[in-house]
């Protein structure tokens, strides 16, 4: 399935069609990092933030503090939440019981090694898109998101979406609604999440034309996972760490800091620039 128009998802202005509703759960409207805009008052890039399955815009926003402190100067960090409630995944209980409910990006429980690209109904594709979009577009437009983060399933959503702007690119007049110019994926196991009706494990080496940062911890569970989805991206300006752990983000401020530098590394291999963020600090 291809990324719908802008006017598709919010609605055409010039016509009758009602916005479509997203059905389940909407993103909170405080997702979004501060400061906003640089010192000469301009909106700083964006970068979307996909949480976890079994998660929420919250708790990632949480578990993301580090990388926050460090780059808040040079991008907002703007967190969606994806609309499918269900159980708590993965290291929610007991420490975040009280952000409960959790949601899913998709509803199928991937299992390691079961096939080489995971499909995904169209219709949980539809709804996933008015969901990105509207919080893209609610939180200075979809052109102004440069990077696309996620944590576990989330990053496993990452390089479905990089995928899908790269063939819309390839192959469809007018190129993708989507603009991101560099991904990271952080405790995301392989495959990546398919938005597209048509994609083949050829075409996964779109993915390596693209700037990417992946990590994870040492100890992880899902780490075979995770270095085969960094080896389908494994172009020329593919990074990487590990850092100590498991299944979570970087919890020492100095791992955090190295993987800020990996993020810088892929915006600037994605055509970013050197600029004054509104803490007058250089990027």
């Amino acid at each position: 399935m291809a990324a719908p128009t802008k006017s598709q998802l919010l609605g055409d202005p010039q016509s009758n069609q009602s916005t479509p509703s997203i059905s389940r759960a909407t993103t909170p409207l405080n997702n979004s990092s501060r400061p906003t805009h640089d010192s000469s008052g301009h909106l700083l890039p964006a970068i979307l933030c996909l949480h976890g399955g079994g998660s929420n815009a919250t708790v990632f926003k949480i578990q993301s503090r580090r990388l926050i402190w460090n780059l808040q100067g040079q991008f907002r960090f703007v967190f969606a939440q994806a609309s499918i409630e269900g159980t708590p995944g993965f290291g929610m209980l007991p420490v975040f019981a009280s952000c409960a409910p959790f949601y899913r990006w998709v509803e199928r429980r991937f299992k390691m090694g079961e096939s080489e690209v995971e499909e995904t109904p169209e219709d949980e594709i539809r709804g996933l898109d008015e969901n990105l979009v509207r919080v893209m577009e609610e939180n200075g437009g979809v052109k102004s998101f440069v990077g696309v983060m996620g944590f576990s399933q989330g990053a496993r959503l990452v390089p479905g979406l990089l995928l899908r702007q790269r063939i819309e690119e390839r192959d469809k007049l007018g190129g993708s609604i989507y603009k991101f110019k560099f991904g990271i994926m952080i405790g995301g196991p392989y495959p990546p999440i398919a938005v597209h009706s048509r994609v083949k494990v050829e075409d996964y080496e779109l993915l390596k034309t693209v700037p990417t940062v992946h990590a994870w911890g040492r100890d992880d569970h899902v780490i075979e996972g995770c270095k085969r989805l960094r080896e389908a991206c494994d172009g020329d300006e593919c990074f990487q760490m590990a850092f100590e752990g498991g299944h979570h983000m970087p919890l020492k401020d100095d791992e955090a800091r190295d993987l800020c530098d990996l993020i810088m590394a892929a915006w600037y291999a994605g055509g970013g620039k050197f600029g004054v963020g509104a803490n007058n600090e250089n990027y």
